[in-house]
C-alpha cells in the first residue's frame, strides 16, 4: 500500500507528458500528506497486529467474532432491564392515576360540606 501512495506521488506519475498533472497548490499538498500519514499509521497497526497475533490472522477474526458476541449479548441484556423498567414506570403511572382519581372523588364529596361539621 505504501508503495502505491509512494508512486502517486512521484513526479513521474504526475508527468507523464511532461507536463504535471496536478497544480502546485499547498492545500493539497498538505492533504496529500495528512492522507499519507493516515495510510502509514494504519499500515503501522496492521504490521502490530500481525506481529502481536504471530500472523494468525484466524484467531484475530475468533477475537472479532466473540467480542461482537459479547457485546450483542450485553445489549440484550440492557435492552431487557429497559422492557422491565417500562412495565415497572407503567405500573406506576397507572397507581398513579387511580390515586389521582380517588384524590379527586374525595374533594369533590367535600365540596359543598361545612368544614366545621363533624
Amino acid at each position: 500500500m505504501r508503495d502505491i501512495v509512494e508512486r502517486l506521488m512521484t513526479a513521474e506519475f504526475h508527468d507523464l507528458a511532461g507536463v504535471p498533472r496536478v497544480a502546485e497548490d499547498p492545500m493539497a499538498q498538505k492533504e496529500i500528506d495528512a492522507l499519507t500519514r493516515r495510510v502509514e499509521a494504519v499500515e503501522d497497526r496492521v504490521e502490530a497486529l500481525q506481529v502481536q497475533s504471530g500472523g494468525n490472522f484466524a484467531a484475530v477474526i475468533e477475537g472479532q467474532a466473540a467480542l461482537r458476541r459479547e457485546v450483542r449479548d450485553g445489549f440484550a441484556k440492557v435492552d431487557s432491564r429497559f422492557d422491565a423498567l417500562e412495565g415497572k414506570v407503567d405500573a406506576l403511572t397507572e397507581a398513579m392515576q387511580r390515586n389521582q382519581t380517588q384524590i379527586v372523588e374525595l374533594l369533590s364529596s367535600l365540596v359543598g360540606k361545612d368544614p366545621n361539621a363533624h
